[in-house]
């Protein structure tokens, strides 16, 4: 990969997980992670599943063309965080078979890797994040709550989750991840972990409402992210990364125009 440029950004991609922009979320961190030296752009769309995805990301992630004309960012690392929703029981408007849902998480990383796609971006490196376990209980004593919340209207909500069904599909980003030769960020095992066991009251400090990650939830997910950005991309390591505009301690009072015309002319002989 090339070195980090002033335009660089860093693309969030994925549900209501990836959208999150609460105290603590992964997006709130990744920005604070990487205050001054690198974009974080959070396209996660709540609600989503990996078919409805498939058209949503030619829409959010900029062609070659785009890119090469200089209308758009490079994007230097994506994560692509679905199948909680691909999850769902069959009897519900989001769910997506476990094997479209792989086919789903393949064509949206060829879209990126394969040269003949007009969104292909040889610089920009890919990570998958599989669905973290949930609650079912805590789930649907959510969905009752704010079936409640609006009056009771229409059919009091059932179970729409299944343990087991979403570990299958936490397995099957795994197998693409491997097979497409990206990397992964296994959450779904990290948080059992974190959380010494995967039994509801084990799992509860991790989940707001056995589905959607508390700050501590996602602090296990940045500390995995984190820990395999620094280690297969040191490059994207903000610790490394040059400082978009000069430390204040290095701007000369007498001139501090000077420092601001050294970064801008760095930055049009694509050095920083």
């Amino acid at each position: 990969m090339a070195s980090t440029s002033y335009t660089d950004s860093i693309l969030l991609f994925g549900d209501s997980l990836t959208q999150a922009w609460s105290d603590g979320s992964l997006a709130q961190r990744m920005s604070e992670y990487y205050m001054r030296r690198c974009d974080i752009v959070n396209r996660g769309f709540g609600g989503y599943n990996s078919d409805w995805a498939l058209p949503v990301f030619e829409q959010v992630f900029a062609t070659k063309e785009a890119r090469e004309k200089g209308y758009a960012q490079q994007v230097k690392l994506i994560t692509i965080w679905l199948g909680a929703n691909d999850a769902t029981l069959p009897d519900t408007p989001q769910y997506v078979p476990a094997d479209r849902y792989k086919s789903n998480l393949v064509k949206l990383v060829q879209l990126v890797k394969d040269p003949s796609s007009a969104y292909h971006s040889p610089e920009t490196e890919i990570v998958l994040i599989n669905a973290p376990p949930i609650i079912e209980s805590a789930w649907v004593e959510a969905r009752v709550e704010k079936w409640k919340s609006f009056g009771s209207e229409g059919p009091k909500p059932e179970q729409n989750r299944d343990k087991k069904v979403t570990k299958q599909y936490a397995d099957a980003a795994i197998e693409v991840a491997k097979e497409q030769n990206v990397e992964v960020v296994d959450i779904h095992s990290a948080i059992i972990e974190a959380a010494g066991g995967e039994e509801a009251e084990q799992l509860k400090p991790y989940f707001y409402d056995g589905l959607h990650l508390t700050s501590e939830g996602y602090a296990v997910l940045f500390k995995a992210l984190s820990s395999l950005i620094v280690s297969k991309y040191p490059e994207l390591n903000p610790e490394t990364m040059p400082m978009r505009m000069p430390h204040w301690a290095d701007v000369d009072l007498a001139n501090p125009n000077e420092a601001f015309e050294k970064v801008k002319k760095g930055r049009l002989a694509g050095e920083l």
